[in-house]
């Protein structure tokens, strides 16, 4: 996977965070812990968190082609909004933009929050 394409994921990850309008600590340790595993630079990181919570998760993840990065994608997603144990509705609404984006059988992605939430 690319420097890009971490990014991209990233972004779409810290989106999903800010969907439900709190961050817990759980969430930002979370995101802190995948820009140092992605080991994205202080700008990479500052690029990272400068999220508009109306900007469409569909057009962030149009850049992440490959399947292994479109995987990396769904389970970093998955993990992130499950850090908090809940699911909100505006959490779920982008799972279901972003795995539609990428091609992602519905019922495989509620499977993954299911046991990320157990």
């Amino acid at each position: 996977m690319d420097k890009k394409e971490k990014i991209q994921i990233c972004k779409v990850v810290s989106q999903a965070i800010l969907s439900d309008g709190k961050i817990t600590d759980d969430e930002s340790e979370f995101m802190n812990n995948l820009m140092g595993k992605y080991e994205l630079t202080a700008d990479e990181k500052k690029e990272v968190m400068s999220r508009n919570i109306d900007e469409d998760p569909a057009a962030l993840v149009e850049g992440i082609s490959s399947f292994d990065s479109k995987n990396q994608l769904m389970v970093e997603l998955v993990m992130a909004v499950a850090a908090d144990n809940e699911l909100s509705k505006t959490e779920h609404q982008l799972l279901q933009t972003v795995a539609k984006a990428i091609n992602v059988d519905l019922e495989d992605m509620d499977m993954l929050v299911k046991n990320a939430l157990m």
